[in-house]
Order: structure tokens, then sequence, then C-alpha cells
């Protein structure tokens, strides 16, 4: 699913002007600099793959 089809409360860009940046997770924060995903991999999984190294 594509970020843009969540609820616009729960995207990281929404959240993170709402509430600031303490309330992002890594992988959240590193999805908002990313912008984007990849084909099959929204930005936030691709954010949690690059902090894990895999």
């Amino acid at each position: 699913m594509s970020i843009r089809d969540w609820p616009e409360g729960e995207r990281p860009r929404e959240k993170l002007l709402a509430h600031g940046s303490a309330t992002l997770s890594d992988a959240e924060l590193l999805a908002v600099l990313l912008g984007s995903g990849v084909r099959g991999k929204d930005a936030i999984a691709l954010g949690r793959e690059l902090l894990t190294g895999a």
C-alpha cells in the first residue's frame, strides 16, 4: 500500500509538520528525506532497510 493511501495523520511528512520530528521513528524521518520509495516498497520500508543495512 502506498503512503498516499494511508490516513493523513499517519503519513510521515504530515506527522512531522503537525507534531515535530520527535514523534517520528528513524525510518519515518528517512522516508521524509527520501520522498518516495521504489517499486514494491514504500519510503518507510526503504528507510528501514537502510537502517538495518539490508
